[in-house]
């Protein structure tokens, strides 16, 4: 590789250097003798040439699309409206980040004439507002409408749920919160317990409303939803 790589180095050298020769013969060069444009123009001009001798392999912007391609997850190609808009809550709130997206489908139709698919509406959940999307099995077994604040046994949020998904829109739920899920839906006797809350997690995964959607983090989300064109909103107190 060196006895290679060496001459090939020379010749780019040999191009390269006589912009300061004089300046070399004279004394030695301090970075005070580029300008700040210079060094950028040396610089491109550099990884012009190695590119030209095959030593630098060119990103193409086909290259770098093809890449973000291979990252989107499912519910990303799904963002096909005109209007995009996701609505983020790590707390209950009485689900009102859930309201707002029927709110906003609703007004888009009522006020604008649009339909549903002129929109893509995302609300992304984590902390305790995954309990939003929990089925009732689950609230009816733990305490999840006390730790909300919204004391019931079975959950309010269900068919408002299954009208926003029949809309097309999409509900994210952070796994980090479901792994999580234990020590902040669990009885309060219970949340010390590893092994209830590693149980806890996986029934909670089960117990999903339909049509919900698990993503790695919802921090994450958040910025890839953004990215792809979606105005936040935070549905919080």
């Amino acid at each position: 590789l060196a006895s290679g790589f060496l001459p090939t180095a020379r010749c780019c050298l040999v191009v390269l250097l006589p912009i300061h020769s004089r300046l070399a013969a004279d004394r030695p060069m301090t970075p005070d003798d580029f300008p700040i444009a210079g060094r950028r123009s040396f610089l491109s001009r550099l990884v012009t040439i190695f590119a030209a001798l095959g030593l630098v392999a060119p990103v193409s912007a086909h290259a770098r699309e093809n890449a973000a391609r291979q990252a989107d997850e499912p519910w990303m190609t799904r963002l096909k409206g005109k209007h995009r808009v996701l609505f983020h809550s790590h707390v209950a709130t009485d689900g009102i980040a859930l309201r707002w997206a029927q709110t906003f489908l609703d007004t888009q139709k009522s006020a604008y004439g649009l339909t549903d698919t002129d929109s893509s509406v995302v609300v992304g959940l984590n902390g305790r507002a995954i309990g939003l999307v929990f089925d009732d099995a689950m609230w009816s077994k733990y305490p999840i409408g006390e730790t909300l604040q919204m004391p019931a046994s079975r959950n309010a949020n269900a068919d408002l749920v299954a009208q926003l998904v029949a809309r097309g829109t999409v509900i994210l739920v952070c796994n980090n919160s479901l792994r999580a899920a234990g020590q902040r839906f669990l009885p309060e006797s219970q949340r010390n317990d590893a092994a209830l809350r590693t149980a806890f997690s996986e029934e909670a995964r089960a117990h999903l409303l339909p049509g919900v959607e698990i993503t790695p983090a919802m921090v994450v989300t958040l910025q890839q939803a953004q990215d792809r064109g979606c105005r936040y909103v935070y549905g919080g107190n």
